[in-house]
């Protein structure tokens, strides 16, 4: 998947999650929101050009 994907999945899962009441499946949606920006994130590190292997 591409960061924009996770991004788009974030804002998919917020938008949800705000229409629902408090509650423990509000709470999941957020975890997962959380999750898939922590991996965007990653990705985006991954892919950077300035990243270089150990030495």
């Amino acid at each position: 998947m591409k960061p924009a994907d996770y991004a788009r999945m974030v804002a998919d899962y917020l938008l949800q999650a705000e229409a629902m009441k408090p509650g423990p499946e509000r709470d999941a949606l957020i975890a997962e929101a959380k999750q898939y920006r922590s991996y965007a994130n990653v990705d985006n590190w991954v892919a950077s050009k300035e990243l270089q292997p150990p030495n």
